[in-house]
Parts: C-alpha cells; structure tokens; sequence
C-alpha cells in the first residue's frame, strides 16, 4: 500500500475565499462566507425599484412639465416592478426550502409591488383628468411617499440579519400617521375652497390613490413586524 496522498494546501485569495490548490496550478474557491439568499436580493431590488417610483412621481408633482414623458418613465419603472414581483414568485414555485414562510415572501413582494403600481395609478390619473397645476398637498403626499419608500429600502436591507428592524417600521407608522393628516387636511380645503364638483372628484381621488401608495408602504413594515416576532 502507498504513501497516502496529503489533501492539497488551503489559502486565501485576494477576496479572502479558501482556494485549495490543485495539480496544474489551478485552485478551487471556497467562499467561506455564506452566499446571500436570493430572496432578500430580489426584495432589495424591488424596494429599490418602489423608491424610483415615488421619486420620479415626486418630480412629475413637484415640476409639472413634460408630463407624457414623466409618467411614460413611471410606467417603465412599474413594468420593471412587475418582472421583478414574478421573480420572486418564480423563485419561490422553484425552492423547496425558504428563508421566510412562504406568506410572508408573497405578502413583501406584493405589497412593494403595490407601492410601485400605485404610484403609476397616480400619474395616470393625473393625465386621465387633464389636470392643469398641481395642488400643493399633493406635493406634500408625494414628499411623504418618498421618505417611507426610502425607509422601507433601508429596512429590507437589514432583514436577512433580522437586525435594526424595529427604528425603521416605527418610522414608517409616523410616516403614514403624517400622510394621514396631509390627506385630511388636502381634502378639508378642497371641500370648502371649491365649488366645481368635478374638479372636487378629481383631487379627492388623487389625494387617495398617494395616501393608498404610504399605507402600502405600512403594509410592508407590518409583515417585517410579524416576521420579527416569528423569529423572536
């Protein structure tokens, strides 16, 4: 019987993986970090994608030019929404094991993909009802939108590590609280500053459509609250 062969010396490579050598001088990398659950990528992606939406319909109320061209651009970034909602269902028809119940993974992504297909309802109703100048409480709402969009990014980044979730949902609650009184006080001075019933029509149901947008954004700290205290 012969010498037994000893296993090839393990060293790092510049990334810092474990490259065992082999015979030829070719190594094989083991990443001694566990790769990042495709889930939570495909979540980020689609928060991501949902803080576009808010920003570019932020712009299309704050500077109200160009409006086929702005809502034309809010439209792409829903379309990209909804390729990467059927992503993630995708994934998850294909995984046997998740990181998360399977719920929880359907409530995220359609509830990020809510915020993203709201948001394109707003400016297209805003085309829909040829409207002329923006009011300014919905520049208020759409301000609103954007910091809740951006705080529901900032958690989902944290949720695969389950850390620092809590600042960020209870920021979101007092983002939709203070959507809520935009709201109420948008359609007060609507009711007694006007007497065209269609013009009130209108702006009542655009000051909804962006409050809606905030509220799905709730919806999403909602489920990460639930999915912290399963994990608890």
């Amino acid at each position: 019987m012969g010498p037994r062969r000893r296993p090839p010396p393990l060293s790092p490579d510049r990334s810092g993986r474990i490259c065992p050598a082999v015979q030829g001088g070719d190594t094989v990398r083991l990443s001694l970090l566990p790769k990042k659950s495709e889930f939570f990528v495909l979540f980020e992606q689609h928060a991501q994608n949902a803080v576009e939406a808010a920003e570019a319909l932020a712009k299309l109320l704050g500077d109200f030019t160009d409006v086929e061209n702005k809502v034309r651009d809010i439209h792409a970034i829903e379309h990209h929404g909804d390729k990467l909602n059927h992503e993630i269902v995708r994934h998850l028809n294909e995984t046997f094991v998740t990181p998360l119940d399977r719920e929880d993974i359907v409530g995220l992504a359609s509830r990020i993909d809510d915020i993203t297909d709201v948001c394109y309802d707003v400016s297209e109703l805003v085309q829909l009802f040829k409207v002329t100048s923006i009011r300014p409480p919905a520049v208020r709402q759409a301000k609103v939108l954007v910091t809740a969009a951006t705080e529901v990014l900032a958690m989902l980044k944290n949720l695969e590590g389950l850390r620092n979730l809590e600042p960020h949902w209870i920021k979101i609650h007092t983002l939709e609280n203070e959507g809520d009184q935009v709201w109420r006080d948008a359609v007060a001075e609507l009711f007694a500053g006007s007497d065209d019933a269609i013009e009130i029509v209108k702006w009542k149901d655009i000051y909804s459509l962006v409050e809606t947008a905030i509220d799905r954004c709730e919806d999403v700290a909602n489920i990460v609250e639930t999915i912290m205290v399963k994990h608890s």
